[in-house]
Order: C-alpha cells, then structure tokens, then sequence
C-alpha cells in the first residue's frame, strides 16, 4: 500500500502518466464530500414530496426499514421545509436517521426533524430515529490562502463559527424535545474536511493540520460528548492506474475515529472491496476498529479515455448493481468470507451521497428502492425497469 506518496513521478510511458495525472488531479479534489457541490446545500429546486413520482412514494411506504442506521449528506431545504412531509417520514422510517447542514439548518428545519424522527420512534422500531449533522470545518472562516500552521484570527474565527453553530443545532434539538415531549437524539456529527491536505515532507505544515482538525474534533467532543463524530475523506483510495493511497485529508495522527471510504463506483463491485480491505488494513495499524462506508447511488465516478474519475450526478448505471451492494453491505454473511468481500463487520453505520433526492440525480429513487429490497431480501426489480 502506497502512504502518503501523491507524486506521479513514477516509471511509466507518457500516455499512463498522463491519464493517471488527470485521474488524480480529479480525484483529489473529490474525495469522499464533493468540495464543488457543497453548494447543492443552499440550491432550492421547486418543491419537496410534490416532485416525486407517486409510484416511487408507493414504493417508498413498501419498504421494510434498512438493517443498519443510514445517514447522508443533507436533504435539500425544501424537504427539510416542508412539515408533516410524507418523503421526510419514509425516509426516517427506512434511513434511521434524517440529515441537516450545519453551517446553515434553520430551527424551523430541526424542529420538523425532531417531529418526524419522533413519529417513528413512537412506533418502537428497533432502531430509533435520530439526526445526522454535517458541517464542513476549515471551509467556512479560515483564511483561504493560509496555511494550515496559521493561527491568525481566521483560525479562531473558524472554531468559534463551529462551536456556535452546534450549540445552536443543540440548542433547537433540545427544545423541540420539549415542545413535543419527545427524546430524540443527535446520532452523528458528519465532518467533511477537504480544505486542509497533507504536504508530503513537510513535518510542520501536516503537524499544524493535525492540530487544527484535532481542535475541532475536541470542540465537538465538549459541546455533543456522547454523539458519534465521523470524519469522512479518511481512508484509501485507488489514485490511478495501478496506485493506491492513503486520502491526503488527515495525516493518520489524529484523534482516533472510525476511518471512511467511499463507494462511487457502484458498479464497479470488486473495486470496491478491494478499497474497504485496504481502508481496514489503515484502521487496524492506526489502532482503529471501524469503516463507516459512504454509498453514491445513481451517480459516482464514471471511467473516460482521458480520466478513471469522471464524477456525474446522474448516474443510471443499471439497477442490480444497488440491489446487490444493498444486499452485501447489510447482510451478515458476506462478512464470514473477508478474502472474497471484505470484513463488513466493523461498519457499523453508512452514509449516501448525493442526499436522498438530490433535484440533479433524477434517478436516485429507484436505486434507494432497489438498494433496500437487496439489504432486506426481497427479491424484486420488474416494477423499477429490470426486466432480466
């Protein structure tokens, strides 16, 4: 396995180093969270439960909920807008979990997330709602052309936005609580740093990032200490061509938390495993037990002439591929056999990626459907299109 090693000077012809270069160039700045679609986040495509195909929502209330909690990137503020949203309440049903931003949920947001959660978890479920936090730190106050040894006024800043934000997420968790007489909890904090990367060589500048993720890790430790913080862009990753590599946005010294690696190549089934094996073999000589995987339904990285990473968010790839990944990543079995999958047992949660229908991944409905038959065993794709 190739550690920290980001160059491409490596013995090959021109033509490979220069489809592994633009592989890598790529992917780098698309690790697990997208930096250039944060912005879907703040985008409001017209309507919530009202753009989806009604056959999609019967099928929706047709689904048994998934075996492992799920949570995703944030669902879209007109989802997340809309009370008493029949989509928001599947999608807690079947998800476990319903997904904010940060930076930018509103109290009303919170308040319809605890409402809902809520209702599911008066039906006892085995496994109780419970709402999933991302934020991005290091993307919002500090200086964008620093380094990340500085500690100027921007460094604060940066831990004081964070700090701030939670509390207040906190703070409208709690009261919705007591409005609804309800105890619904914060199940994930779901960090996404792409801002700070390590410098091969450079002792002091990867020491300095250290300590600024370390900060905000403590910081979310103090003000949410008994919440699951799950760091995203920490594992393996397949660089180009024949090149594996630790993901350059941690250095592998910080606190310990579950690493992550990202599955956007759905069809692209044993690439996959071979990522989670070499992602849990990191885990283990860091002294860490646990894989969270990040699933991209219905879109992910697509191969080209000139590139192995093209991302789209419209991704039609063909169905069985969900159902089977559903059926792999949530059933015990395939654990037993580590050498021919992988060792899916210390992967306790999975997040999606894009969100739950996201307004430009048209298709992610019917591969959600067709991943959750394939984790609860129903064997049945003709009413989505598959007809082999």
């Amino acid at each position: 396995m190739i550690i920290g090693d980001y160059s491409m000077n490596i013995c090959i012809n021109n033509g490979e180093r220069s489809y592994l270069r633009k592989s890598l160039i790529q992917l780098v700045c698309t690790c697990f969270f997208i930096t250039a679609n944060i912005a879907q986040c703040a985008q409001k495509p017209a309507s919530g439960s009202s753009r989806i195909d009604p056959n999609i929502m019967a099928k929706l209330r047709d689904l048994k909920p998934l075996p492992k909690i799920h949570f995703s990137w944030n669902l879209e503020d007109n989802l997340l807008n809309e009370y008493g949203s029949s989509l928001l309440y599947e999608l807690a049903r079947i998800m476990h979990s319903l997904n904010v931003r940060g930076e930018w949920c509103t109290e009303k947001q919170i308040d319809n997330c605890v409402y809902t959660c809520a209702r599911i978890n008066k039906t006892k479920p085995a496994i109780p709602c419970s709402i999933g936090v991302n934020y991005s730190p290091w993307h919002r106050k500090f200086g964008k052309d620093l380094p990340p040894t500085d500690r100027g006024p921007t460094y604060y800043a940066e831990i004081n936005f964070f700090a701030e934000r939670i509390m207040k997420v906190k703070e409208w968790v709690d009261n919705a609580n007591k409005k609804y007489g309800t105890d619904v909890k914060i199940g994930a904090l779901l960090l996404a740093n792409e801002r700070l990367t390590e410098k091969e060589g450079d002792e002091a500048w990867n020491e300095g990032m250290r300590q600024a993720l370390d900060a905000i890790h403590l910081k979310a430790e103090s003000i949410l200490p008994d919440v699951r913080i799950q760091w995203h862009c920490r594992g393996v990753l397949k660089l180009g061509g024949t090149r594996w590599g630790k993901t350059p946005y941690f250095t592998g010294k910080e606190i310990k938390s579950p690493l992550s690696t990202a599955f956007f190549r759905v069809p692209e089934q044993e690439l996959m495993r071979e990522q989670y094996r070499r992602t849990y073999a990191l885990a283990k000589e860091l002294g860490i037990e646990e894989v969270t995987i990040g699933v991209a339904l219905a879109a992910g990285y697509q191969r080209g002439l000139e590139t192995e990473n093209n991302w789209t968010d419209d991704w039609d790839y063909d169905l069985i591929y969900s159902y089977l990944l559903g059926f792999e990543l949530n059933h015990p079995w395939f654990a037993r056999y580590p050498e021919i999958y992988a060792p899916y047992e210390h992967t306790k949660i999975i997040t999606f990626f894009p969100s739950p229908f996201y307004h430009k991944t048209p298709a992610w409905g019917k591969h959600f459907i067709a991943y959750v038959r394939g984790a609860t065993g129903v064997k049945y794709l003709e009413d989505l299109g598959f007809d082999k």
